[in-house]
């Protein structure tokens, strides 16, 4: 296994911009096809915008998130994701991941149009990332949620398999 990327501290617009410039020079040396590396670059984009936007909804901006991309041997991308989410915000966030992962691609596409139609202005598009995620990659999302110190975690894992495109 190889390290494509690692980042560790708070995630502002600044960094989600600039965390986005380095894995697109990341991405093009991994993979060739123009398709696969929108398609990483996309994933990582929703995981990083998911915290950015967490993050400013409850005042987190302080909180430090670690991102790690790992190329592993049989062909396969691997994204883990480590941040803060409030306690009360678990459960439902279980709950929906175990719901877009238990959709097959026909049931995804019809939840992501159902989520896009609703009209929810307090929680803008909240959960079509998610969705995302689990379509762009044809994966499920493997989460765990742990303690750490004072603050609830959670750690999400995307693995995108490269021999796709």
């Amino acid at each position: 296994m190889n390290y494509l990327f690692s980042y560790s501290g708070p995630v502002s617009f600044q960094v989600k911009k600039q965390l986005l410039r380095n894995i697109k020079s990341n991405t093009e040396a991994i993979a060739k096809s123009p398709l696969l590396q929108k398609r990483i670059r996309y994933i990582f984009d929703e995981m990083v915008s998911n915290v950015y936007e967490y993050y400013a909804q409850h005042g987190f901006s302080g909180e430090i998130t670690s991102i790690d991309g790992y190329l592993k041997s049989d062909n396969l991308l691997e994204f883990v994701l480590t941040s803060t989410l409030g306690k009360a915000d678990q459960e439902p966030f279980k709950k929906h991941v175990d719901f877009i992962n238990s959709l097959d691609e026909a049931g995804l596409k019809d939840f992501y149009k159902k989520k896009l139609n609703e009209n929810n202005s307090d929680k803008g598009n909240a959960g079509i990332g998610l969705i995302s995620i689990r379509m762009k990659s044809g994966n499920p999302i493997e989460y765990e949620f742990k303690k750490s110190k004072s603050e609830d975690i959670v750690f999400l894992k995307t693995i995108i398999n490269l021999k796709n495109e």
